[in-house]
């Protein structure tokens, strides 16, 4: 058994990178990663955990081009976590920009997180870098607009999540990372593990997935995401690499490898 399978195999409770992410104190994170690196199952574990650590007056808005083919596996609290999520999937980048400009007057409720999975998707629809900028842009005033409607006690904020997917080709794509990035100080990439654990029978293949968070100023922090044939995720806390040199968070990061 190699190094990382049994890595895996020693979940720690409450290291999950989907609920740092809610306690991080930038309001903002960009999840990033190539096809089949878990980011809308990531971004799903957040809205679940927000909502569940929110109060009963609020809720989390998770945004998609379509809704998730599978929900993934939350836990005992999902069901009720499920109906405090607000889920909306608006078509196009225009009506995306539309209803992130609106949100303000259409939702009475108050929000404590805001999560947006395949922003790759719209910007196949964007006209210009400087558009997929205003669009971020208008994201992040709505989590201001929303902090400042919670409740006194949930001083943490609205937060928002940001999945796109990244394959690191150069090109149109990159000028639109490029464009965005700035507005993420704190990002967290999906690395998948070119090791896989085979099933038992017909139990099938069960996929690897580093997340590594970085932001400015701190020490990295890295996962091991499994997920299992069935879909199911189990998360498990990894060493630093580097105790001194390695762990520190740089603006280096380069996309995946595909």
């Amino acid at each position: 058994m190699s190094a990382l399978q049994q890595q895996q195999q020693q979940p720690v409770p409450g290291a999950d990178p989907a609920g740092l992410l809610l306690l991080l104190p930038r309001p903002a994170l960009l999840l990033l990663g190539p096809a089949g690196s878990g980011r809308s199952a990531l971004s799903f574990r957040a809205a679940l955990l927000g909502a569940s650590s929110s109060s009963s007056r609020t809720r989390a808005l998770f945004l998609a081009p379509r809704p998730l083919e599978r929900l993934p596996a939350g836990g005992a609290d999902a069901a009720g976590a499920i109906q405090r999520i607000h889920f909306l999937y608006p078509p196009s980048f225009r009506e995306l920009l539309q209803l992130v400009a609106s949100l303000h007057e259409t939702f009475s409720c108050s929000l404590s997180l805001v999560v947006l999975d395949g922003l790759e998707e719209y910007l196949g629809g964007c006209s210009s870098p400087a558009m997929a900028a205003q669009l971020v842009a208008l994201l992040l005033d709505t989590a201001n607009h929303f902090s400042q409607k919670l409740p006194v006690e949930s001083a943490a904020g609205c937060k928002l999540v940001v999945s796109m997917r990244l394959s690191g080709e150069a090109g149109e794509q990159a000028e639109y990372f490029s464009a965005i990035e700035r507005y993420f100080p704190a990002q967290c990439w999906l690395h998948p593990s070119t090791e896989e654990i085979a099933g038992s029978g017909r139990q099938g293949i069960t996929k690897l997935i580093r997340a590594r968070l970085s932001q400015p100023g701190t020490k990295d922090q890295e996962w091991l995401v499994r997920f299992d044939p069935q879909g199911d995720m189990r998360i498990s806390l990894l060493p630093c690499e580097g105790e001194v040199d390695g762990c520190t968070a740089s603006r280096s990061n380069q996309p995946p490898e595909t």
